[in-house]
């Protein structure tokens, strides 16, 4: 996919309608980058109106017929009255909050945030921005722009470009379902009724049961080795080893399912790492005891749970908080079940935006298929109105995750491997740190 402009990732980042406001996912692991894409804007408006009416006697006429020439001048006029405010070439509309052609708009995003000072000016500080002149003097060039009112806070980020690329692919994906939903409905196989539900069909019921299995079955996994969480001070460090059963059990679980295991080992390790650690925080949603404001498992025994003392030790007071946030905005406020947050696991598992995938368009095949039976559970459990209201909060719960992901990224990066799990070291990519060269007995 090509790149593509600022203003067009803006436009396409838009809201689709209501309640879907966002989209669902937004991933920023170390060092990893997601594939260009473009999205292509057509920004060219004619003008519609008219007072001229077709007649009797042409009932084909168009107004545009009448005056097309002016229409067509007027058109090309508009485009012509527009020039950059820096060096007077021809623009084609506002870039960073100011009129300027493509050329001032390149220059600004690349030097903006260097700022003035960066730069000096051989000539006094008095050069002339014009066309021919404006590659002479960067500090003149990017004063002006300044002065012309560009802003160089809209600029993105690499990581809000990425950000809003994945964006565009969401919302997408959430178009696609809606479509495919409301062919559905105009053909009269969902009912219109606000007050019926609609009864899972037996494929549905498979899928289901197949994924809600599959989790189910990886709580049998155990490891011998056991860690303290009553030493005097809980640091990160415990927490990555901790979380190594966690992981061996979404290892596990991915594993017994059928459209995940026909994928390469290549494509599974990639989706495994990369979305390890947003398959642990949804993990870690599925086992949160509301009640006793603690992280267990069903087989697992109290010994093994983990407290809210623990974690805030581990993670830190902030990251805690935003982690908090997350579990009870899906187990308190949206009262998310069991099933619904395993579908979720689930697309998150398959996300095409993971590094180093081959087969992406599997993948994002497979993503849609899982959001769209998340749908239709909602569909058999609740009324229409209800699922319209929370099945968008759901999937956005996707892309406060990737913020989370990221956080929790950040704070990795300063965690020392040595004494980490070899597992965990190898889910979590800290093996470029280890010098020690041991091999990883990875169940991938």
């Amino acid at each position: 996919m090509d790149c593509h402009s600022d203003a067009d990732l803006e436009a396409a980042a838009l809201d689709l309608d209501g309640v879907f406001s966002r989209g669902f996912m937004d991933y920023g692991p170390h060092e990893y980058l997601y594939d260009d894409s473009s999205v292509k804007m057509d920004l060219s408006f004619e003008d519609s109106n008219s007072n001229t009416m077709p007649t009797m006697a042409n009932p084909y006429h168009r107004p545009m017929d009448l005056g097309s020439n002016d229409l067509a001048h007027k058109t090309r006029k508009n485009k012509e009255d527009k020039y950059c405010g820096v060096c007077g070439d021809r623009a084609l509309g506002y870039n960073f909050d100011a009129i300027s052609c493509e050329s001032c708009k390149a220059f600004f995003r690349r030097n903006a945030p260097k700022g003035l000072e960066y730069f000096k000016c051989p000539y006094e500080e008095k050069c002339k921005m014009d066309v021919s002149n404006r590659r002479f003097c960067k500090r003149c060039r990017l004063r002006k722009c300044f002065e012309i009112g560009m802003r160089k806070e809209y600029i993105l980020t690499e990581e809000e470009k990425l950000r809003k690329r994945q964006r565009i692919e969401e919302n997408r994906l959430i178009q696609k379902i809606r479509d495919v939903d409301k062919t559905k409905t105009q053909s009269g196989i969902v009912s219109t009724s606000e007050n019926r539900l609609r009864a899972l069909e037996p494929d549905e019921e498979y899928m289901i049961d197949e994924v809600v299995g599959a989790y189910r079955q990886s709580l049998e996994v155990s490891i011998a080795s056991e860690l303290p969480k009553d030493k005097p001070q809980m640091h990160m460090k415990d927490l990555v080893n901790i979380a190594e059963l966690s992981v061996r059990r979404v290892i596990d679980m991915a594993k017994k399912i059928k459209s995940f295991k026909a994928l390469s080992q290549t494509d599974q390790i990639s989706l495994l790492k990369g979305g390890s650690i947003e398959l642990l925080i949804l993990r870690s949603v599925i086992s949160f005891d509301k009640e006793k404001n603690q992280w267990l498992d069903p087989l697992d025994s109290e010994d093994h749970s983990m407290n809210m003392a623990n974690l805030q030790e581990g993670e830190g007071a902030t990251l805690f908080a935003e982690h908090m946030k997350f579990t009870k905005s899906l187990a308190i406020d949206l009262k998310a079940d069991e099933t619904m947050l395993i579908l979720l696991l689930v697309i998150s598992l398959f996300s095409p935006d993971r590094p180093n995938i081959s087969d992406k368009s599997y993948v994002c095949q497979e993503q849609e298929k899982y959001a769209l039976l998340l749908l239709r559970y909602l569909e058999s459990r609740y009324s229409p109105y209800t699922v319209r209201a929370i099945y968008p909060k759901l999937l956005m719960k996707l892309t406060d995750i990737r913020d989370l992901n990221e956080e929790h990224s950040h704070v990795l990066l300063k965690v020392n491997p040595e004494g980490i799990q070899p597992l965990m070291k190898e889910v979590l990519d800290m093996n470029l740190k280890d010098t020690t060269g041991a091999n990883c007995d990875s169940p991938m």
